[in-house]
């Protein structure tokens, strides 16, 4: 398998929530301080992973200050900033512009009431973001139907003029169409994603990186980019059981979290789907085998 000399693992960090559903800020920070001594040199914020739909603009403005400013994480920051709303999009574009952010991810809106949005709709608003925030994009595919997936050949001023630094795709048909991408836009960076568990069809589709969870980088690090046989066969265990549940795929990876000792709290702010006590049974099993 070969590796691009710069692959880089990047870690979606997730919000930490107390019992009362208040944004617990110190434990979302420790979250990062634990990848920095891991040695994680890029994370990513306010993903889907992120929560991002739960949090307001001002606690997402909050948040960022808290976490490039006050921490001791010196690596770079992405800054997903999905909305419904363009205008929101823009105003925390530009506040991580202002804040030193390295790009922002973006994505077609995920909710437009009583409309179907067709691919114009979607080249429209992505073309918006794109030419006014004053920042560097990715462009996020989260296994999304073509529909929602601009032309290819919509990104080419854009990868022209720097305005898109690179893609993100991940899902059942990110490896077919990361090498679509490679071929139109070989200088552009792309990286996967799927919690891990495609890493090395990824690299050999041509990836630059992966975007992956919080709680076991160092461990997929280790097992699937090294190849590590004795402890790679457990792994792939864990990430498709989160991958087969991942509407909590979340609130799993903060209870791994929890378990390495990095935070107390890893309930999901409401309304969201909970972990069973059955299903952190499966989990207390399988980090048994991962981490004995």
């Amino acid at each position: 398998m070969q590796v691009a000399h710069d692959f880089k693992i990047i870690s979606a960090c997730p919000t930490v929530f107390r019992e009362d559903q208040a944004i617990s800020y110190g434990e979302t920070a420790d979250v990062l301080d634990f990848l920095d001594r891991i040695g994680i040199s890029a994370v990513a914020l306010f993903l889907f992973g992120g929560e991002y739909y739960r949090l307001s603009l001002q606690e997402k403005k909050e948040m960022m200050d808290l976490l490039m400013r006050s921490t001791n994480f010196r690596g770079e920051f992405l800054i997903g900033v999905n909305d419904i709303s363009l205008n929101a999009v823009l105003d925390l574009a530009r506040y991580a512009y202002r804040s030193d952010a390295s790009a922002i991810i973006i994505s077609p809106p995920n909710y437009v009431p009583f409309y179907s949005p067709r691919r114009s709709f979607v080249e429209h608003f992505l073309a918006k973001i794109i030419e006014n925030s004053g920042i560097s994009a990715i462009f996020q595919d989260t296994d999304l139907p073509d529909s929602l997936l601009p032309r290819i050949e919509f990104w080419k001023k854009y990868a022209e003029s720097e305005k898109i630094s690179g893609f993100k795709i991940e899902g059942k048909k990110a490896v077919e169409r990361m090498k679509d991408i490679r071929a139109y836009y070989p200088d552009k960076k792309i990286y996967g994603g799927y919690l891990g568990l495609n890493l090395t069809e990824e690299i050999a589709a041509g990836s630059n990186g992966s975007i992956i969870g919080s709680s076991i980088p160092d461990l997929v690090s280790r097992d699937l980019l090294r190849r590590a046989e004795d402890k790679s066969g457990i792994l792939r265990k864990f990430l498709n059981f989160e991958v087969s549940h991942l509407s909590i795929f979340v609130e799993i990876e903060k209870y791994i979290l929890k378990k390495r000792g990095v935070l107390e709290n890893f309930r999901c702010r409401d309304p969201c789907p909970h972990l069973s006590k059955l299903q952190m049974a499966k989990i207390d099993h399988l980090y048994s085998e991962m981490i004995p």
